[in-house]
């Protein structure tokens, strides 16, 4: 989460949307009194080159609410701690992204460590037969879904089902929805370092991990993003 008054502009970062990576490039730009709430593990904090580039600073205030997670702090929750006219004046951004490919990617993140996610070769494998290796996969799927870990978005962009921020960055456009947020805020176009990748295999589409009922679970949880934003589900 970023607070610029030297920009006027609050970030309000959502999950699983390369939110890590834009607010490491914009707290670049922060100084004084902007506040930048601090990554939790400090291992993802290095781009490919291998630098340190996210700079927290000023966030003791959050740090002090003992949120369960201080990299994501709602909306709700910020509109409480900033003076009214910050909240009513500064140009407020978050991240949406399509639910179903945004689910695969929390899946896998949170269940990377998970021996269903990389199965055994069997005999079958060595033999060249074909063998459906999305059945660990989607049984894992559907535990995770059907659990408390599994949430929407809708804290960080919406408040009472209602859009409480001035614009939404769609993953699915993020270099020039980007670009345009940069422009909006007076700042120089920005690259984003690419943190926190590379825990889910690429090369499945993320539609194939569904079946009827896990696709039905993920739309009912994210109504708010079908009905804002016209997300629906793809197929390969």
């Amino acid at each position: 989460m970023i607070i610029s008054h030297s920009h006027r502009f609050i970030f309000i970062k959502s999950e699983k949307t390369a939110g890590t990576s834009l607010e490491a490039a914009l707290s670049g730009f922060c100084s004084g009194d902007d506040i930048v709430t601090p990554i939790n593990d400090y291992r993802h904090n290095r781009d490919e080159n291998g630098r340190f580039i996210h700079n927290a600073m000023n966030a003791d205030e959050f740090i002090a609410l003992d949120l369960p997670n201080l990299q994501h702090v709602d909306a709700i929750t910020i509109k409480g701690m900033v003076p009214a006219d910050v909240w009513s004046n500064y140009f407020k951004i978050s991240i949406a992204r399509n639910p179903w490919d945004r689910t695969i990617s929390d899946f896998f993140w949170k269940y990377r460590q998970d021996p269903a996610l990389q199965p055994r070769k069997r005999f079958y494998h060595y033999l060249r037969l074909p063998a459906y290796e999305m059945k660990g996969p989607r049984k894992l799927l559907k535990k995770f879904i059907n659990s408390d870990e599994f949430v929407s978005n809708d804290r960080y962009y919406t408040i009472n089902d209602q859009l409480c921020v001035d614009y939404v960055i769609r993953y699915e456009n993020l270099l020039n929805d980007v670009t345009d947020v940069c422009k909006r805020v007076g700042l120089p176009p920005i690259e984003l370092p690419h943190l926190k990748t590379g825990f889910r295999q690429k090369r499945h589409h993320y539609s194939e991990y569904y079946d009827d009922e896990s696709r039905q679970i993920v739309a009912d949880k994210h109504q708010n993003d079908i009905r804002l934003f016209g997300y629906e589900f793809e197929s390969a």
